[in-house]
């Protein structure tokens, strides 16, 4: 009898967005409206999902008009039952396991190895017999409000009416094109997240590295936090994101596929970038 080879979730996930990628789609974002907008959301607490969860939630949420996910347990407890052939989807945790080692003076301490766990969900949408839930419909103008206030309340130096949209690490500001340059509002709420998640990378904020050059893979690395954190703010405002470097697919693809780790470092930082501009930096 051989051993059970033990499940790679890491590179499950990686290989999960990999193939979106590669398909030409972006895994964090909903190229379409739907009432039920928002982030993914846990039904047993009622918050959302956060991290690379929200991306393959988002990724796998395409097939549904639903944003709420439930376990099959979640679901037979409201009185719900999965139906049968329903595939579920992976969602992630961290789980803290403590190992005692001895040290260089003889002395036993305690290391803490983070382990990375998952279970599996299911969209209201694959579920028979739970309660209707009325879906609060928020109009576009109050949606718009409330993502100029984020902006605002950054204090970030934003200059409009530039030919193009970028962030200036020498002086610390961002350049954007006039709102009416825009083809929509959505367009040009997502570019400006964009480059706000750029701006929360400097060195009195996150620090993140902005000293990779054009094309480079760090520079690559960093245009990908920037996507995925516009798609948390979006998903956060109900506003529809946009992506806005496809060209930098490819690069992205070859980043995953050499290291596994990479999906979980970047959503990790997009995911502080988009906390710090919710809170107002």
């Amino acid at each position: 009898m051989t051993r059970k080879q033990k499940r790679n979730i890491r590179k499950e996930v990686t290989d999960t967005i990999i193939k979106a990628l590669e398909a030409g789609v972006a895994p964090w974002v909903k190229p379409w409206k739907s009432a039920n907008g928002g982030l993914p959301q846990k039904q047993d607490t009622g918050q959302s999902y956060r991290g690379v969860n929200v991306i393959l939630l988002m990724l796998a949420g395409m097939a549904f008009a639903s944003n709420e996910w439930y376990t099959f347990k979640q679901a037979q407890t409201r009185g719900g039952q999965v139906r049968k052939g329903e595939k579920g989807t992976m969602v992630v945790f961290w789980k803290m396991l403590t190992k005692t080692e001895t040290d260089d003076a003889g002395e036993e301490v305690e290391r803490k190895i983070p382990m990375l766990r998952h279970f599996m969900v299911f969209n209201r949408d694959q579920i028979d017999g739970l309660a209707e839930v009325e879906v609060e419909e928020v109009p576009d103008f109050e949606r718009h409000e409330a993502a100029e206030a984020t902006i605002k309340e950054t204090g970030a130096k934003i200059k409009y009416g530039t030919n193009a949209a970028f962030y200036q690490p020498i002086t610390d500001s961002i350049g954007m094109p006039s709102r009416e340059w825009f083809n929509n509002p959505e367009t040009f709420y997502s570019t400006s997240f964009h480059e706000l998640v750029h701006w929360t990378g400097s060195a009195d904020r996150l620090d993140r590295n902005h000293k990779g050059s054009f094309g480079s893979e760090d520079y690559a690395f960093e245009e990908l936090v920037a996507e995925i954190g516009s798609a948390f703010l979006c998903a956060e405002h109900r506003i529809d994101g946009q992506l806005q470097h496809p060209n930098y697919i490819a690069s992205w693809i070859k980043g995953l596929k050499d290291d596994v780790n990479a999906i979980f470092s970047a959503s990790k930082l997009a995911q502080d970038a988009a906390d710090l501009i919710q809170e107002g930096a």
